[in-house]
């Protein structure tokens, strides 16, 4: 995103300059170099801040803690399909024997 910023700013100080005397692309060049160093500064403070850390850390963890959920909720949706897989099986053998049929299809 910085990148982004930088780049938006020197594309605005470039079509400036293009329609300014020499003078006038000597300041725009100056003041888009500081507004650089400026982004870079304010960049690395909110990179080196705790808080934003802490939320990066939190935001991870979360994540985490999704895929933990996730997993877990297809581990129990497959085991209530096997459940209701062998309780089918079971209640077809069940109606074959009720019928006479005595040989399971499988």
């Amino acid at each position: 995103m910085r990148k982004l910023i930088i780049v938006a700013a020197l594309t605005a100080a470039g079509l400036t300059a293009a329609a300014c005397s020499r003078d006038d692309r000597t300041d725009i060049k100056e003041g888009a170099v500081a507004t650089g160093a400026e982004i870079k500064d304010a960049a690395g403070d909110i990179a080196a801040n705790p808080e934003v850390k802490e939320a990066g850390a939190a935001v991870a963890n979360a994540g985490e803690e999704a895929a933990d959920a996730v997993k877990d909720a297809a581990a129990d949706v497959q085991a209530g399909v096997a459940d209701a897989s062998d309780e089918a099986q079971q209640d077809a053998d069940e109606a074959r024997a009720a019928a006479g049929d005595t040989t399971r299809k499988q």
